[in-house]
C-alpha cells in the first residue's frame, strides 16, 4: 500500500488518504487526475458497451447510435460493415481493460495481471486502429480532413505503443511510462472530440451558411423513402431515374434543422476541426504532464538502472531508447549507489512522492 511520508494537513486529507492509498496512490492530486481522466475513459467505454449490439442499438433503424446516415455504409455487406463491427468489438473492451493498466496497486501487487492485460490491450488496440482506418472513408462524412486526422491519430497511438513496448523490453521503465501516457492521451482523443463535435455543430448552425454535399442514396436511406427525399432534395431526381447513381445533393448544416440529414451535415462539417483540435490538446496535455513530473521520471530511471544491471545489460540506465543514447542530451548518471536499496515498484501518472535522493558517487560510469 502506497503512503505519503508527510503527515496529513487536515482531517479531510487524512480521510482522503484512506481512499486513494489502498489503490496505490501516495499523492492526492495524482488520484484526482487519475479519477478524472481514466474515469472519463472508463465511463465513455462503459456507455458504449451497448453499441456491441450492432443491429439493435448502433444501427437501429429508428434511432441509431451512429451519426445520421452513416449506417447506410455500415449495413451494407462488405469491408465497411466488417470494419465497424471489428472496431466496436475491439476498442470498447480494449478501453475498459486499459483503465486497469493505470491502477497502481495492480502493477505493484499483481504484476503478472498487468503484463497479460497489457498484451491483450495492445492486441485490441491494433485491431481497433486498423479497423478505424478501414472505415475512415465514410466516417463523419469521410472528408480528407477526417481521413488525415484518423491516419495521424493511428500513427501517434500505435507508434507510442511500439515505443513503450520496446522500452519495457529493455527495462527502460521511465520511457515505458512516458510513451504509454502519450499513447492513451491519443486514445482518449475521441472523448474530447465528441464534446468539440457537439459544440462545433451548434456553432456551425448558429453562424449559418455551411453546406455539405451528401450522396442521394445516403439521404434516401436516412429519410426512409423516395417521397421524402424528393420533396426535400429534388436535385436527387437523376439518382432515382438511374441517370446518375452517384448524384449528390447540397444539404444545409443545421443541428436543429428540419430533418436528420441537416443535423448530420452540421456534425460532418464540425467533425474534422473538432478532431484536429482534440489531437492538439491531448498531445499538449500529455507533454505538459510529463514535464511537470520530472521527479517520478528520475526515480524510475534509477529503478531502470538497477534492473538493467541485474539483467546484465550494457549501458545500464540507458539500455532503452533514451535521449542521451539517440540524441545529443547529456549522458545520464545514476543518483544512487548500486549498493543502496531502490524501490522497484513503478507508478505511472506521477503517483510517487517527490524524489529526494542523495547525490552519492556512483560505482558505474
Amino acid at each position: 500500500m502506497a503512503t505519503s511520508s508527510k503527515p496529513p494537513r487536515n482531517s479531510f486529507v487524512a480521510h482522503a488518504r484512506k481512499v486513494y492509498n489502498p489503490i496505490g496512490f501516495s499523492k492526492g492530486y495524482n488520484f484526482i487526475l487519475w479519477f478524472i481522466f481514466v474515469g472519463a475513459l472508463f465511463g465513455f467505454a462503459l456507455a458504449r458497451l451497448q453499441y456491441l449490439d450492432f443491429w439493435g442499438v448502433f444501427c437501429n433503424q429508428k434511432s441509431p447510435g451512429a451519426l445520421p446516415g452513416e449506417c447506410f455504409y455500415y449495413t451494407q455487406s462488405g469491408r465497411y460493415q466488417v470494419g465497424i463491427i471489428l472496431h466496436l468489438a475491439s476498442v470498447v473492451p480494449g478501453s475498459l481493460l486499459a483503465c486497469l493498466q493505470f491502477v497502481p496497486v495492480i502493477r505493484h501487487k499483481v504484476i503478472l495481471v498487468h503484463r497479460i492485460n497489457g498484451y491483450l490491450v495492445v492486441l485490441l488496440s491494433i485491431v481497433g486502429t486498423a479497423s478505424a482506418l478501414v472505415i475512415a472513408r465514410h466516417s463523419a462524412g469521410g472528408g480528407v480532413d477526417v481521413q488525415v486526422a484518423v491516419g495521424l491519430l493511428a500513427i501517434i497511438f500505435l507508434g507510442s505503443m511500439v515505443m513503450a513496448i520496446i522500452n519495457v523490453k529493455r527495462l527502460q521503465i521511465e520511457q515505458h511510462r512516458a510513451w504509454m501516457i502519450r499513447a492513451w492521451a491519443a486514445g482518449g482523443v475521441i472523448i474530447t472530440l465528441r464534446i468539440g463535435l457537439i459544440i462545433g455543430a451548434m456553432v456551425v448552425s448558429a453562424v449559418g451558411g455551411h453546406y455539405v454535399a451528401q450522396p442521394c442514396d445516403k439521404i434516401n436511406f436516412a429519410l426512409h423513402g423516395q417521397n421524402t427525399t424528393m420533396e426535400l432534395y429534388p436535385e436527387c431526381a437523376p439518382f432515382f431515374s438511374g441517370e446518375n447513381p452517384d448524384q449528390h445533393a447540397v444539404v444545409t448544416g443545421d443541428f436543429n434543422g428540419n430533418n436528420v440529414m441537416e443535423a448530420g451535415a452540421a456534425l460532418n462539417a464540425a467533425f474534422g476541426p473538432a478532431a484536429w483540435l482534440a489531437i492538439a490538446l491531448h498531445m499538449l496535455g500529455a507533454e505538459l504532464y510529463l514535464r511537470l513530473t520530472p521527479a517520478e521520471h528520475e526515480r524510475l530511471r534509477n529503478v531502470s538502472y538497477q534492473r538493467q544491471i541485474e539483467a546484465g545489460m550494457k549501458n545500464p540506465g540507458r539500455a532503452g531508447l533514451t535521449a542521451d543514447r539517440l540524441g545529443d542530451a547529456t549522458k545520464w548518471a545514476p543518483r544512487l549507489s548500486t549498493n543502496e536499496v531502490v524501490d522497484n515498484s513503478y507508478r505511472s501518472l506521477g503517483d510517487a512522492d517527490a524524489l529526494e535522493l542523495p547525490s552519492l558517487p556512483h560505482d558505474r560510469p
